[in-house]
């Protein structure tokens, strides 16, 4: 049976840009697990009548309505208000809720009575069901209407995650009997969105109704999803490892990777099957490709150090980059990028490693080259791989994200490579 959700935020501080909206994304991660379907993700002002008006849209188009925010205690939280004239009942006062706030205020050392702001917390409305906040004192509330549910929790995301998992994915789990969604990522690098489109225009058209693809671009590769619906959950599976082969056989050339969408995880799979260990000297990505790497859990296994040589002495001192090479083809060059690679690898002792160097911006660097301008190498000792990058349309932020997944998609297939 397909389920849907619509997910509802309430509070003026979305709306005007004071804060970002990640409860939503959260939420629609945890009930895409369980096979449940988000119709539409609405965020509304702490006004009775727009919340009372989303209450009604999202009932009307899915199974369950999950709100956030506007829990509080103060008077710009109405949600409960909203909920009761909605259901058309009271408020009341829920003792077991009265003292969890208590408690709770206790242990955060607040040693004294609950003022009427804390006791206004412990009201529900009498047509709903309380489940107990652990993480904070606004209670989360669980209203049936007919055959359909919603679902108010506090706003505040750690308060929110914690009754998410342990509280409201196990009740809908047992109210409700979704589908299975089963998705699979595969990493591509090499080749536009809209090439790769018409390239593959043919198989797509002929994909099962069942099985949903889904482009993911970023600036510098593709992951492309497949999303397969239905009851039987090995066979989504088989059906998409069908897919899969059938789609490698047309753009196998730029498939990185049919295991992960991260180019991050992907490289560390390849670096466990190879057990190789690996290290990284970075200039103009200032760390961000070792950030990338100890992202992943476990990646102490293959993951040894990085130096970052941000200034040029640091790239002739502790990467032994030669001086009179900086003086004839300056530090954004593949000859020092090659240097610095090889540098680091003999200084931590690894089996392979990755290098960059370039001009973030916006200034130009001391040496004259463009903004954009990055360099990016990958060596085992004995083979070495460079490759130049331009982008001057980018921001400083996005250059550095761009060069370090360009850089971890090189390693990748540098890695691979190396078996053939």
């Amino acid at each position: 049976m397909k389920i849907k959700a619509t997910l509802l935020t309430i509070g003026d501080e979305i709306l005007i840009g004071q804060i970002v909206d990640t409860n939503s994304a959260f939420i629609a991660q945890q009930l895409n697990k369980i096979g449940i379907e988000v119709e539409e993700i609405l965020s509304v002002q702490d006004e009775m009548s727009h919340i009372i008006e989303a209450f009604e849209r999202g009932l009307e188009k899915s199974n369950i309505v999950i709100v956030t925010g506007g829990l509080g205690p103060t008077k710009d939280d109405k949600t409960k208000a909203a909920l009761c004239k909605f259901l058309n009942c009271d408020l009341v006062v829920e003792e077991k809720v009265l003292d969890n706030i208590y408690q709770l205020l206790i242990q955060r050392g607040y040693k004294r009575e609950l003022n009427n702001l804390n006791r206004d917390q412990a009201l529900i409305p009498e047509k709903s069901s309380f489940i107990q906040n652990i993480y904070g004192t606004a209670p989360c509330l669980w209203t049936t209407i007919e055959d359909k549910v919603i679902v108010n929790m506090p706003g505040v995301p750690y308060e929110m995650k914690g009754i998410m998992i342990d509280e409201i994915i196990p009740r809908l789990k047992n109210q409700f009997d979704a589908e299975t969604i089963v998705h699979r990522d595969i990493l591509i690098n090499g080749i536009p969105e809209s090439d790769l489109a018409i390239l593959v225009e043919d198989w797509e058209n002929e994909l099962p109704e069942f099985i949903h693809l889904a482009y993911l671009p970023s600036r510098s590769s593709i992951d492309l999803r497949f999303s397969a619906i239905g009851n039987d959950e090995s066979f989504l599976k088989n059906a998409i490892q069908e897919q899969i082969e059938r789609f490698k056989l047309i753009a196998g050339e730029f498939v990185v990777s049919d295991n992960s969408g991260k180019a991050q995880q992907v490289l560390g799979d390849v670096l466990q099957q190879k057990k190789l260990i690996i290290a990284t000297a970075e200039s103009c990505t200032g760390g961000n490709i070792a950030t990338l790497i100890t992202s992943i859990s476990g990646s102490s296994n293959y993951f040894s150090g990085s130096v970052v040589a941000y200034a040029t002495n640091v790239k002739t001192s502790v990467l032994n980059v030669n001086e009179k090479d900086i003086e004839e083809f300056t530090v954004v060059s593949e000859q020092v990028s090659e240097q610095m690679a090889k540098g680091v690898r003999k200084l931590l002792n690894t089996d392979i490693a990755i290098s960059t160097t370039g001009v973030a911006g916006p200034n130009k660097g001391k040496d004259g080259k463009d903004v954009g301008t990055a360099w990016v190498s990958v060596t085992n000792g004995e083979r070495t791989v460079s490759k130049h990058y331009l982008y001057p349309y980018l921001d400083r932020e996005d250059f550095i994200k761009v060069v370090s997944n360009n850089a971890l998609n090189l390693a990748i297939q540098f890695i691979k490579d190396l078996s053939v």
